[in-house]
Protein backbone atom coordinates (compact mmCIF):
# COMPACT_ATOMS: atom_id res chain seq x y z
CA UNK A 1 0.00 0.00 0.00
CA UNK A 2 1.43 3.40 -0.94
CA UNK A 3 2.40 5.66 1.90
CA UNK A 4 0.49 8.92 2.18
CA UNK A 5 2.72 11.88 1.54
CA UNK A 6 3.82 13.56 4.74
CA UNK A 7 4.92 16.74 3.00
CA UNK A 8 2.37 18.66 1.00
CA UNK A 9 -1.38 18.50 1.02
CA UNK A 10 -1.57 19.46 -2.63
CA UNK A 11 0.17 18.14 -5.71
CA UNK A 12 2.21 21.30 -6.16
CA UNK A 13 3.32 21.19 -2.49
CA UNK A 14 4.45 17.59 -2.87
CA UNK A 15 6.30 18.37 -6.12
CA UNK A 16 7.94 21.34 -4.44
CA UNK A 17 9.21 19.03 -1.70
CA UNK A 18 10.30 16.23 -4.06
CA UNK A 19 12.13 18.54 -6.47
CA UNK A 20 13.62 20.54 -3.61
CA UNK A 21 16.58 19.56 -1.41
CA UNK A 22 14.52 17.33 0.93
CA UNK A 23 14.55 17.43 4.70
CA UNK A 24 18.23 16.43 5.00
CA UNK A 25 19.53 17.37 1.54
CA UNK A 26 18.79 13.80 0.39
CA UNK A 27 17.25 14.86 -2.94
CA UNK A 28 20.45 14.99 -4.97
CA UNK A 29 19.12 14.23 -8.48
CA UNK A 30 15.35 14.76 -8.65
CA UNK A 31 13.87 13.88 -12.03
CA UNK A 32 10.93 12.18 -13.70
CA UNK A 33 11.63 8.50 -14.34
CA UNK A 34 8.43 7.50 -16.16
CA UNK A 35 5.27 9.23 -17.30
CA UNK A 36 2.24 8.74 -19.51
CA UNK A 37 4.00 10.78 -22.19
CA UNK A 38 7.62 9.91 -23.01
CA UNK A 39 8.21 13.53 -24.07
CA UNK A 40 6.95 15.04 -20.82
CA UNK A 41 9.55 17.62 -19.82
CA UNK A 42 11.08 17.44 -16.36
CA UNK A 43 10.97 20.63 -14.25
CA UNK A 44 14.40 19.83 -12.79
CA UNK A 45 16.09 19.21 -16.14
CA UNK A 46 14.19 21.61 -18.42
CA UNK A 47 12.62 24.33 -16.24
CA UNK A 48 12.21 26.51 -19.32
CA UNK A 49 9.70 23.94 -20.74
CA UNK A 50 7.57 23.19 -17.65
CA UNK A 51 7.28 24.48 -14.11
CA UNK A 52 6.33 22.56 -11.00
CA UNK A 53 2.92 24.25 -11.01
CA UNK A 54 2.48 23.32 -14.68
CA UNK A 55 3.29 19.68 -13.92
CA UNK A 56 0.90 19.79 -10.95
CA UNK A 57 -1.90 21.00 -13.25
CA UNK A 58 -1.27 18.06 -15.59
CA UNK A 59 -1.21 15.58 -12.72
CA UNK A 60 -4.39 17.01 -11.15
CA UNK A 61 -6.33 17.15 -14.45
CA UNK A 62 -7.90 13.67 -14.10
CA UNK A 63 -9.10 14.47 -10.57
CA UNK A 64 -10.41 17.87 -11.67
CA UNK A 65 -12.28 16.21 -14.55
CA UNK A 66 -14.23 13.86 -12.28
CA UNK A 67 -17.96 14.30 -12.23
CA UNK A 68 -19.34 14.06 -8.75
CA UNK A 69 -17.37 13.87 -5.53
CA UNK A 70 -13.62 14.08 -5.72
CA UNK A 71 -11.33 12.20 -3.35
CA UNK A 72 -10.50 14.26 -0.29
CA UNK A 73 -6.87 13.13 -0.36
CA UNK A 74 -5.40 12.24 -3.74
CA UNK A 75 -1.74 13.13 -3.20
CA UNK A 76 0.42 10.05 -2.65
CA UNK A 77 4.16 9.48 -2.69
CA UNK A 78 6.01 6.18 -2.94
CA UNK A 79 9.79 6.14 -2.62
CA UNK A 80 11.66 4.09 -5.20
CA UNK A 81 15.29 3.18 -4.78
CA UNK A 82 17.42 0.63 -6.58
CA UNK A 83 19.91 -1.46 -4.68
CA UNK A 84 23.43 -0.03 -5.04
CA UNK A 85 24.50 -2.85 -7.40
CA UNK A 86 21.53 -2.30 -9.76
CA UNK A 87 21.90 0.05 -12.75
CA UNK A 88 20.30 3.48 -12.55
CA UNK A 89 16.92 3.42 -14.33
CA UNK A 90 16.79 5.77 -17.25
CA UNK A 91 13.62 7.19 -18.76
CA UNK A 92 13.79 4.89 -21.76
CA UNK A 93 14.12 1.64 -19.83
CA UNK A 94 11.38 2.41 -17.33
CA UNK A 95 9.20 4.29 -19.79
CA UNK A 96 9.11 1.24 -22.07
CA UNK A 97 7.29 -0.62 -19.34
CA UNK A 98 10.01 -1.22 -16.79
CA UNK A 99 10.20 -4.85 -17.79
CA UNK A 100 12.64 -7.19 -16.10
CA UNK A 101 14.43 -7.54 -19.43
CA UNK A 102 15.84 -4.04 -18.99
CA UNK A 103 13.55 -2.39 -21.53
CA UNK A 104 14.63 -4.58 -24.46
CA UNK A 105 11.77 -5.22 -26.85
CA UNK A 106 10.82 -8.80 -27.44
CA UNK A 107 9.83 -10.21 -30.81
CA UNK A 108 6.09 -10.60 -30.36
CA UNK A 109 5.58 -12.14 -33.82
CA UNK A 110 6.80 -15.49 -32.50
CA UNK A 111 3.67 -15.90 -30.36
Amino acid sequence: MPKKADSGDTTVDLLDYLFGPGDWDEHTDPHIVAAWDPDLPCPARTPDRITLSGLALLLDAPVDALRGPKPAEHVWHVSVRNAPHRPHPDRRGVGDGGRRDGGRRRDRSAR
